[in-house]
């Protein structure tokens, strides 16, 4: 409670009587309601189960001279399972139900620049929210965002501490990379139609891996009914200890648009040491639900195959459908499977319903072999 009225003080400084009435009659609030169920098999084990119910409410004041502040109370609460053994968390550390304050920022604009100070939700490769649970990762950091110049975006940033579900502590926030912090700088560029460029680096001092650089390029085009997609990544990552780990991937697609089909497949692989996705699901064409290409170590190869299927085109508005399997390869050519089905329903443009169930055999890679169930249902305002 103390954090949370000192932020509201932090809202008045600066900004006169008359306009603080402003301020927060004019502020956005939204957020959603979630419910989720999951289980976990686990081969010649037990079947664990676990539930919840939560969401976000978000609140962000009127801008007053370019400036308004912001926050975000998340919550996970257990139903009827609390067995919290499975590969999606739905509790805190101490096995319960939590809430949190994920975000609380202040936030300048000037021009087409952003300056986001506080605890946030970013979207960057390799630390992201990555909202696969109840409550997603968000950070402690300072986010400046330039679009000054014409088709390009640059990003600086600062991330000092992370919460949330691929968090070190889902309902703390914890320091990342000790006192160092990570240092980030992004730069893309689409103003060729159809392509995008980007090139990240992440700044990691005396971590583990103490260097991320990240180059990536996508192309999509439309020709008659078909599109058509093609990316390519690359990836050097130093480590404090052995060689850097050098990652190439590759990804091609193609839909269909009359029919509502889509097809594609992707392929990754790690030279030299283990590769990272960092703080979050990671950039890696290859990555699926679980598995990833982290999973398969040094030297370790992933390959993707994925179809999705809209089944508006069936007469079956906001439905999708969709299967994907992803093989793993350790250096020692031992092989991690999983394959996902997926379903998705979006009742109306405030409620939608999305289902994952996936088959893994991952022991090759210190994982289960099991099947996992995930349910949730999403009602936004």
């Amino acid at each position: 409670m103390k954090r949370v009225v000192k932020f509201l003080l932090i809202i008045a400084v600066g900004v006169e009587a008359g306009e603080l009435s402003e301020v927060f009659e004019k502020a956005k609030v939204d957020g959603y309601i979630r419910g989720t169920y999951q289980s976990h098999d686990i081969k010649n084990d037990s079947v664990y189960e676990d539930d919840a119910l939560g969401g976000k409410l978000h609140i962000e004041t009127n801008a007053v001279a370019g400036m308004s502040a912001g926050a975000s109370f998340y919550t996970s609460n257990a139903l009827f399972n609390n067995e919290n053994k499975g590969l999606v968390p739905l509790r805190g550390e101490s096995h319960k139900s939590y809430s949190i304050l994920g975000e609380a920022y202040l936030k300048a604009e000037f021009g087409k620049n952003i300056l986001k100070v506080g605890r946030q939700e970013i979207e960057t490769p390799f630390a992201q929210a990555d909202d696969i649970g109840m409550v997603p990762n968000t950070f402690e950091a300072a986010i400046f965002e330039s679009r000054a110049i014409r088709d390009v975006v640059v990003v600086l940033g600062q991330v000092q501490k992370m919460a949330g579900v691929d968090a070190e502590s889902v309902d703390t926030f914890k320091k990342i990379n000790g006192s160092k912090n990570v240092q980030v700088l992004g730069l893309s560029y689409e103003g060729i139609s159809g392509l995008t460029l980007a090139g990240w680096y992440y700044n990691l001092k005396d971590g583990e891996v103490d260097n991320i650089a990240y180059l990536e390029a996508d192309y999509e085009k439309e020709m008659g009914e078909m599109t058509y997609g093609i990316g390519v990544q690359y990836s050097k990552q130093g480590h404090d200890v052995g060689d850097s780990a050098t990652v190439y991937g590759g990804t091609v697609s193609a839909t269909a648009n009359s029919f509502g089909l889509s097809l594609a497949t992707a392929y990754t692989e790690v030279h030299d040491n283990v590769a990272t996705s960092g703080f979050g699901g990671g950039p890696f064409f290859s990555n699926s639900e679980y598995l990833i290409l982290d999973n398969a170590g040094k030297d370790g190869k992933a390959t993707w195959f994925g179809a999705e299927y809209d089944a508006e085109i069936a007469g079956l508005k906001g439905v999708a459908f969709g299967l994907a399997q992803v093989t793993l390869e350790d250096e020692a050519g031992r092989e991690a499977k999983e394959l996902d089905f997926t379903a998705s329903y979006e009742i109306n443009k405030a409620t939608e319903i999305h289902l994952i169930a996936s088959k893994l055999e991952g022991t090759n890679v210190g994982e289960d072999d099991a099947k996992h169930l995930r349910v949730f249902a999403n009602y936004n305002f």
